[in-house]
């Protein structure tokens, strides 16, 4: 018997193996066919696969390109076959559907009645018939499924989600508006989820009807139940995409005020005020808390942020006035004082520093302070390096290159494979390409090439092929040193100088390829000056007139930024995004480039399940 095991075995392989093959190879045909439109053709595959195995690809498939050919017999007759081996109500729809395209309308509202009537006191069957009908965009109908089923079970979560989405679908805003509404008094926890489905739903950069009704009826909702706080806090919300920081701020305050919150949520939106560049709603946040005199851990935050909002403030300016940067000395000194010098206010501390040292031009103070900062008994060793860092700047800022690389170097030992050890390795390479010494610093360099830090990686491999690209076979280079002096130049804000040597770098050079870099260069000096709309001139020469170069993804990304950021257009920042992101698509600014033209675009987030309920699929 043993021996007869292995024939049989083979013989049943020998008569499978055809079957099994001619199904797959009709499957292959079918789908080449119905994706290139021959439905006559899939319907000949699609039939034999169908009547082979019944199951729902197929018969999805077939029924499609039934209609396709306007064949609607054979669909009828199809969904009617379907109908008596499977109970699922999509194929009674599938059937009324057909019906409705064949010119009977009444027939077609029966078997969609039968449908709306079958459904069971049960969140599933529900769900099933509305998906049914959304199938086929019949929304009205998959609203009216949903809308029953609320009546069926009469009591827990209903279907308002699916209910505002459909709205959505339907482009009926202010129905949706009021269906989320309608979710959030059922469950305060779907406020993210509400959140994300209104900004598919609405353009919140722009005032329209759709923002101006979904503002009142929160407002006729925060009135209606006032002890509710969850209607303020999307309105809030909707300030804040809307860029309104100051109408975010009036109901962050009288939410703080009503539940006694002691300023956490004014801090948030201070923070996010100072993102946006808003400093005067930042300010009135943090004057706010302040204002609070509860000397807790938020005043303290506050005290900071106070100083901090107004250092942004006047840096943001060409050109701050020295009083106002004299006077903001003093408040730091002030808030030192009150606050006392520590590690909780060493930030404070590295920034008074900033300000002495690059605006005030007080470099022994600064290095005082900073020098200061490191005797602190309780900082960390990071905190330390980082500390040693901006001191080492101070230096190079006051032209002591030497003490500079100390310092540098000191940070480089001491953080040998930490991304803060490959930065001060980064500063320490410029130093010596700042001094000439091209060759020890193209070393270094090409060290960091390896950095897990991309930008620091980035950084040098640029720097690392300028100086190959124009070292001279005596490891010197006229072009070279000049530029390097006008780089030196504007770390230390002497940018009328700068200038002046990069203009007599192209004159004496004009053919030399070091062209893109004085371009880069010239883009950040005009930056630094706040002069935004002459930083993009330069950036677009680089793209115009050296498309190949190194700095060409460089210079697509900050001409995003720019036109985003500063020059407000957005239309323009989308296409220098998309530009890198299709030219330049090895470039490590793609990550980003990439979410920025999506914001622009409009994408929403997608809604995960920690967020709350989502559509079911369709």
């Amino acid at each position: 018997m043993r021996a007869l095991v292995p024939p049989l075995l083979l013989l049943l392989a020998a008569v499978a193996a055809p079957a099994f093959g001619q199904d797959g190879s009709d499957e292959q045909l079918a789908a080449q066919y119905f994706q290139s439109g021959d439905h006559e053709k899939a319907i000949l595959y699609y039939e034999r696969l169908y009547r082979r195995q019944p199951n729902a690809f197929f018969y999805e498939q077939l029924y499609k390109s039934h209609l396709a050919l306007k064949d609607y017999p054979r669909a009828e007759k199809l969904a009617r076959e379907q109908m008596k081996r499977d109970s699922d109500p999509r194929y009674v729809v599938d059937l009324g559907v057909v019906l409705r395209l064949a010119g009977e309308e009444d027939k077609a509202h029966q078997q969609f009645e039968k449908v709306l009537r079958g459904m069971r006191a049960d969140q599933n069957s529900v769900r099933q018939v509305a998906n049914a009908f959304i199938r086929h965009n019949e929304h009205d109908l998959a609203l009216e499924a949903y809308q029953r089923g609320q009546r069926l079970l009469k009591e827990g979560p209903g279907f308002q989600f699916e209910i505002a989405n459909l709205y959505a679908m339907k482009g009926d805003v202010p129905a949706m508006t009021s269906a989320y509404l309608d979710l959030l008094s059922v469950n305060e926890g779907y406020i993210q989820a509400v959140q994300n489905g209104l900004s598919r739903a609405i353009d919140f950069s722009r005032r329209d009807a759709n923002t101006d009704a979904l503002r009142t009826e929160l407002l006729r909702r925060i009135q209606r139940n006032p002890e509710r706080s969850v209607h303020q806090e999307l309105l809030i919300w909707m300030y804040i995409q809307q860029k309104d920081l100051e109408g975010a701020f009036v109901q962050c305050k009288a939410l703080d005020k009503r539940f006694d919150e002691g300023g956490t949520r004014l801090m948030d939106l201070a923070e996010i005020a100072l993102a946006n560049g808003d400093h005067s709603t930042a300010m009135k946040c943090y004057d706010h808390v302040v204002g609070l005199g509860r000397r807790d851990g938020l005043y303290a935050r506050a005290r900071i942020g106070q100083v901090r909002t107004e250092m942004a403030r006047l840096t943001a300016m060409a050109d701050p006035p020295a009083t106002d940067l004299a006077a903001l000395r003093t408040r730091y000194e002030a808030t030192l004082d009150e606050l006392g010098r520590s590690k909780a206010t060493l930030e404070l501390m590295e920034d008074l520093a900033r300000v002495q040292a690059f605006y005030l031009n007080d470099r022994p103070a600064a290095t005082a302070l900073l020098e200061q900062a490191l005797a602190l008994p309780d900082i960390d060793a990071a905190a330390r390096g980082r500390i040693k860092l901006q001191l080492g700047d101070v230096h190079l800022f006051d032209g002591d290159i030497w003490e500079a690389s100390l310092l540098y170097s000191q940070v480089d030992l001491d953080f040998k494979h930490d991304a803060l050890g490959h930065e001060a390795r980064l500063r320490n390479a410029k130093v010596s390409f700042y001094a000439g010494d091209f060759l020890w610093a193209k070393g270094q360099l090409d060290v960091l090439k390896a950095s897990t830090s991309k930008l620091i990686a980035n950084d040098a491999m640029e720097l690392s092929l300028l100086i190959s690209d124009h070292i001279g076979a005596d490891s010197n280079s006229t072009p070279l040193a000049l530029f390097a002096q006008a780089d030196l130049l504007t770390f230390q804000r002497r940018y009328a100088e700068a200038v002046t040597v990069l203009d007599s770098l192209d004159r004496a050079h004009p053919m030399d390829g070091i062209a893109d870099d004085v371009l880069f260069l010239r883009h950040r000096i005009a930056r630094d000056r706040k002069a935004p709309a002459e930083a993009a001139g330069y950036l677009e020469r680089i793209v115009a007139e050296h498309p190949l170069d190194i700095l060409v993804d460089n210079a697509l990304f900050e001409l995003g930024r720019l036109y985003e950021d500063q020059l407000k257009d957005p239309a323009k920042a989308m296409t220098y995004y998309e530009k890198l992101l299709f030219d330049q698509p090895g470039s490590i600014f793609v990550p980003e480039a990439r979410a920025r033209f999506r914001r622009l675009r409009g994408d929403a987030p997608d809604i995960g399940p920690a967020d709350g309920p989502t559509v079911p699929p369709q």
